[in-house]
C-alpha cells in the first residue's frame, strides 16, 4: 500500500508539472515561479502529502546532475573569451556580495556576525535556472548568457566552500585567517584537480564505449561519482564536477562521439535537468511555511534589501576594474541585468536546510531564507523580462532594424512570385495577370536589393560581422544535416563522424565552436549593438 501511494503522489506531481509547464508557455511566465506558486497552492490546499526537501538528497543527487547538465553544454571557446568577467564575479564578487550583504543582516536583524556571514554566503548563490529561462525566451544577447551561466557553474562551487568554513567558524567559535583562507584555495584547486582527472579518464572510456547507452551510464556515473569522490578526499564536489563536466563537453561530447550518440547524449541531459528541476521548484512551493513568513516580514524586507545592495557593490564596484585587466568591458545595462537578475532559489533553501539542529537561531534563518527565496522568484523572476525589455538589450538597433526591413520586404516580394508562378502553372492565374502582378514586386525586390547595397557599403564592418554569422549558421545547419543523415540510416556512424570532425575544424577556424542546433539556439551580437544571428530567422543575400 505504501508503494502504491508514493506512486500515485509521484503522477500526481508529474501531473502538475506537465500543467504548469503547459500554462507558463502558453502566458509567458517564468517556469520556476510558476512551479514554486503551484507547489504553494498543493500545499495549502493538502491536495498532495507534505513531502519534505532532503538537503542530503540535494546535494548529493540533485546538484550534481543539474551542475553536470549545465557544464557540459557550455561552450569553453565562449566561456575562454570572458573567463575576466567570469572568474571576476565568482571570486572577488561572492566575498564583496556576502560580506556586505552580512554587515547589512547583523544591523538590521540583530545577530552575531558570524551568523549574518553565514547567510549572505546563502544568499550569494543565484538561481540560474529562472534567470536563462527569461534570456532565452527573450532573445538577449549571447555573450551575456554566457557570462551570466559561467559565473553560476563556479559562484556555486566557491559559496558551498565558503558556506562549509564559515559554518564551521560558527560551529566552533574559531577564526584563524590565514587557516581560512589556506582551506579556501586548497579545497577549490583540489576540486579542480579532481573533476580535470576524472573528466579526462571519462573522456578516454567514452572514445571506446561501445554504444550510446553505455556512454550515457558513463556519463551519470561520472557526474555523481566526481562528486562524493571529491567531498570523500574533502575538496570541493561542486568544482569537482563543474570541471568534469566541461573537459568530457568540449573533448570527448563534441570531438569524439558518434553522431546518434551527441543526439541521444543531448535527450538524456535534457531530460534529467527539466525533472530535477521540475521537481527542486515544486518541492520548495510545498515547502515554504505561508504562516512563519507572516511573522518575520519585516526581517524578510531587510534581507531582500542587504542582498540586492550586496550584489550592487560587487556588479557596479567590481566591473570598472576590467579595465585595468585589460578584458572586454561590459556594457552598464547588461551589469543593471545581473543585479536584478540575481534570484534567489533551490541551493539558498537546501543549505537552509541542511543547518544543524544545535545553531543558534536556526529556526529564524531557515523561515527568512524561505521568505527570501520566495519574494525572490516571484518579484524578481516575474519582472525579469519587462527590465530587460525596458533597457533594449533584446531588441535591434536601428541599423538593424533597417536592415531587417528591406531584408524581409525581399522575402515577401520573392515569396509572393514563387506563388504567384506556381498559380499560372496551375492555370489558376492567367499570363497576362501574373505579368503585371509580377512587375510590380519586381520594383519591390530591385529596390530593397538597392537599400541592402547602400547599407553594406556604408556600413561594411557591421556586414563582416553579419557574414560571418552566416558562415557560421551554413556550418551549423551542414552539421544538422550530417545528424539527420545518420539519425535516419542514410549514411554509417563513421562517415557521419568523419564529417562532423572536419565541421568542427571548420567552426574552431571560425572562432564559433560549438554545439549543433539541436543543442544550442545560437543568438550572437556584437557589443555595438551589431547583426544578431540566429538559427531560427532567415538572412537575405549579401553582396
Amino acid at each position: 500500500m505504501k508503494l502504491h501511494s508514493e506512486m500515485v503522489m509521484a503522477l500526481e506531481l508529474l501531473g502538475a508539472v506537465t500543467v504548469v509547464a503547459l500554462v507558463a508557455r502558453r502566458f509567458g511566465f517564468p517556469y520556476g515561479t510558476a512551479l514554486v506558486a503551484m507547489g504553494l497552492v498543493l500545499g495549502v490546499t493538502d491536495l498532495v502529502p507534505k513531502v519534505a526537501l532532503d538537503a542530503e538528497l540535494m546535494l548529493g543527487l540533485f546538484l550534481p546532475i543539474l551542475l553536470f547538465d549545465a557544464a557540459i553544454s557550455t561552450n569553453s571557446t565562449h566561456l575562454h573569451k570572458d573567463r575576466v568577467s567570469v572568474g571576476l564575479l565568482s571570486t572577488a564578487g561572492v566575498f564583496v556580495s556576502a560580506g556586505i550583504s552580512a554587515l547589512l543582516i547583523a544591523w538590521a536583524l540583530k545577530l552575531p556576525w558570524a551568523l549574518a556571514l553565514l547567510m549572505g554566503v546563502m544568499f550569494s548563490i543565484t538561481d540560474t535556472v529562472a534567470i536563462l529561462a527569461v534570456f532565452r525566451s527573450l532573445k538577449v544577447p549571447h555573450r551575456l548568457a554566457t557570462i551570466v551561466e559561467g559565473e553560476s557553474l563556479f559562484n556555486d562551487g566557491v559559496t558551498l566552500v565558503l558556506f562549509k568554513l564559515v559554518l564551521g567558524i560558527v560551529l566552533t567559535s574559531a577564526f584563524n585567517p590565514a587557516a581560512t583562507a589556506f582551506d579556501l584555495v586548497l579545497v577549490s584547486a583540489g576540486g579542480g584537480v579532481v573533476g580535470f582527472l576524472a573528466g579526462m579518464l571519462t573522456s578516454a572510456v567514452l572514445r571506446h564505449a561501445p554504444d550510446h547507452l553505455s556512454e550515457i551510464v558513463t556519463t551519470v556515473l561520472l557526474a555523481i561519482g566526481t562528486y562524493h569522490l571529491a567531498e570523500g578526499v574533502h575538496v570541493s564536489g561542486v568544482i569537482a564536477v563543474v570541471v568534469a563536466g566541461l573537459v568530457v563537453g568540449n573533448y570527448a561530447w563534441r570531438r569524439a562521439l558518434e553522431p546518434s550518440s551527441q543526439i541521444a547524449m543531448v535527450s538524456f541531459w535534457e531530460f534529467a535537468a527539466f525533472g530535477v528541476n521540475s521537481l527542486v521548484f515544486l518541492l520548495v512551493g510545498l515547502n515554504i511555511p505561508l504562516q512563519a513568513l507572516q511573522t518575520h516580514a519585516d526581517k524578510i524586507g531587510w534581507c531582500l534589501v542587504a542582498i540586492v545592495l550586496g550584489r550592487m557593490a560587487a556588479i557596479y564596484g567590481g566591473f570598472p576594474t576590467l579595465r585595468f585587466l585589460r578584458s572586454r568591458p561590459v556594457p552598464l545595462s547588461w551589469q543593471h541585468v545581473m543585479v536584478w537578475g540575481n534570484i534567489k532559489g533551490s541551493l539558498t533553501m537546501v543549505l537552509a536546510l541542511s543547518l544543524p539542529a544545535q545553531l543558534p537561531q536556526r529556526e529564524l534563518i531557515v523561515t527568512v531564507t524561505f521568505g527570501v527565496v520566495l519574494v525572490s522568484l516571484v518579484l524578481q523572476g516575474m519582472s525579469l523580462g519587462r527590465v530587460i525589455r525596458g533597457l533594449n538589450i533584446a531588441g535591434v538597433s536601428d541599423l538593424q532594424r533597417e536592415f531587417e526591413q528591406h531584408q524581409l520586404a525581399l522575402i515577401r516580394a520573392r515569396a509572393a512570385q514563387k506563388e504567384m508562378t506556381a498559380l499560372v502553372e496551375a492555370g489558376v492565374l492567367s499570363r497576362s495577370s501574373y505579368e503585371r502582378m509580377k512587375s510590380r514586386y519586381q520594383v519591390i525586390i530591385a529596390q530593397a536589393e538597392r537599400a541592402l547595397r547602400h547599407l553594406c557599403a556604408v556600413h561594411q564592418t557591421h556586414i563582416d560581422a553579419a557574414l560571418a554569422g552566416i558562415r557560421h549558421r551554413v556550418l551549423q545547419v551542414e552539421k544538422a544535416a550530417v545528424l539527420q543523415a545518420v539519425r535516419d540510416g542514410l549514411v554509417s556512424d563513421q562517415i557521419g563522424s568523419e564529417a562532423i570532425v572536419e565541421l568542427n575544424r571548420d567552426l574552431v577556424i571560425t572562432g564559433h565552436a560549438g554545439p549543433s542546433p539541436e543543442q544550442e539556439n545560437l543568438n550572437l551580437s556584437t557589443d555595438g549593438g551589431g547583426f544578431q544571428d540566429s538559427t531560427n530567422e532567415a538572412k537575405a543575400p549579401l553582396p
